[in-house]
């Protein structure tokens, strides 16, 4: 099995698990710590994985410019506001197998992006094998929605 697979994998695992968590913390059927907390204790968590990592990562220090510097944030702050959109989602009566469906169409978007903006574009056969899979998240999220 190739090594990326592997850690794919264990990424699905984890944000699959994260989100039951994150709607336990949240909810007051289950915690009650609303949004705003829940992200607050999260990003400790956060801090403590990130830096467990950086204590025995043997990574070379790059050299940090104004455009990586900007890319490192910007990543942060999207996915810190899909993370609290998504906690407002359970807050407001989201059920987890109503919203994570629909929160996962992001697959459609960072494909898109990463065809427009990286161009990172397949050959036909994987064109085609994008387009039938986008069409299924899409379907999915819409059913799922309704």
């Amino acid at each position: 099995m190739k090594t990326w697979l592997i850690f794919a994998l264990l990424a699905m695992v984890c944000w699959g698990s994260y989100i039951v968590v994150a709607k336990v913390a949240t909810v007051d059927k289950y915690c009650g710590l609303g949004p705003k907390w829940s992200a607050i204790l999260m990003l400790i968590g956060i801090i403590i994985v990130v830096g467990i990592y950086g204590i025995f990562s043997k990574d070379p220090k790059p050299t940090i410019t104004a455009p990586s510097a900007a890319a490192g944030v910007s990543q942060g702050i999207l996915w810190a506001m899909g993370m609290v959109f998504s906690l407002f989602a359970f807050k407001a009566g989201a059920d987890v197998s109503c919203a994570v469906p629909i929160f996962n169409c992001n697959t459609l978007v960072a494909v898109l992006l990463g065809i427009m903006i990286l161009r990172e574009v397949p050959d036909l056969a994987g064109a085609m094998r994008i387009v039938i899979g986008s069409l299924l998240i899409v379907s999915g999220g819409v059913l799922v929605a309704r």
